[in-house]
């Protein structure tokens, strides 16, 4: 089982083998609830491992119940930046990463094991990650996500609303609310597209673009390099994680 704790919801998947059987939400103060009605259907053998990875604060998860009937087979196994994994970590602060950056880029590899890969997060905030074909984690950016840029734009002002996005934002926006849509939907594809062929053209285009994150559907229908759209890569990347893990 990989458990992906975020600010605000969490998503847990659970992999027999290597297929991903299913994927689940909840809100963070929801989850040892939600838990214990997902493993209702397992079998007291069925769970070898849980890992998981936590972005947002939240309670420590390896002292719920839930976990007891699976005793003593399972291992419990949180996993941060800094846990020697399936890359090479170079980020000279790695203390300061967001475990979820490094293990996106975990997730794409696990698809494309041999490729320089550049993996875009689109949610609260746009990170980009960038691993080489040799397996190391280099880093990448972080920018303001789409939300962050609404939210912004009407607090940071003493006119302009705050504005709900569309996925189809006008060129020439004839109204503030469309000329806002407009300027941060459309003003962020060209900044993803423009950040992509930089990265191409450190790479000569040997690269795969991956997509991930809650805005993503804003983006993938407009990027002509993306390789791969996957909302779950942080959950594969710490199924790979466990992976490793288990077999040392």
């Amino acid at each position: 089982m990989a458990i992906d704790i975020g600010n605000t919801r969490t998503k847990v998947a659970l992999f027999d083998q290597e297929e991903l059987v299913w994927v689940k939400s909840c809100p963070g103060e929801a989850l040892e609830a939600q838990l214990q009605d997902w493993l209702a259907p397992l079998a007291d053998e069925d769970l070898d491992a849980v890992g998981w990875a936590r972005v947002g604060q939240s309670a420590h998860i390896e002292a719920y119940a839930c976990w007891q009937r699976f005793l003593p087979g399972i291992r419990l196994i949180p996993i941060q930046a800094a846990t020697a994994g399936p890359i090479e970590n170079l980020y000279q602060t790695p203390h300061t990463l967001g475990v979820d950056r490094i293990l996106s880029v975990i997730g794409a590899r696990y698809h494309h094991p041999d490729q320089a890969v550049l993996v875009i997060d689109a949610g609260t905030a746009i990170t980009y990650d960038y691993s080489d074909a040799e397996g190391r984690y280099h880093g990448g950016g972080i920018a303001p996500g789409m939300y962050m840029r609404f939210k912004a734009l009407h607090t940071f002002t003493a006119q302009l609303p705050f504005v709900q996005p569309t996925d189809t934002p006008p060129l020439l926006g004839r109204t503030t609310e469309q000329s806002i849509q407009s300027g941060v939907i459309n003003g962020l594809r060209a900044e993803v597209a423009g950040i992509i062929s930089q990265y191409e053209a450190q790479t000569k285009g040997y690269l795969q673009v991956f997509l991930t994150g809650g805005d993503a559907y804003l983006f993938e229908n407009h990027l002509k390099s993306l390789t791969f759209a996957d909302a779950n890569l942080v959950l594969r990347g710490i199924f790979c994680h466990i992976t490793q893990i288990l077999a040392e």
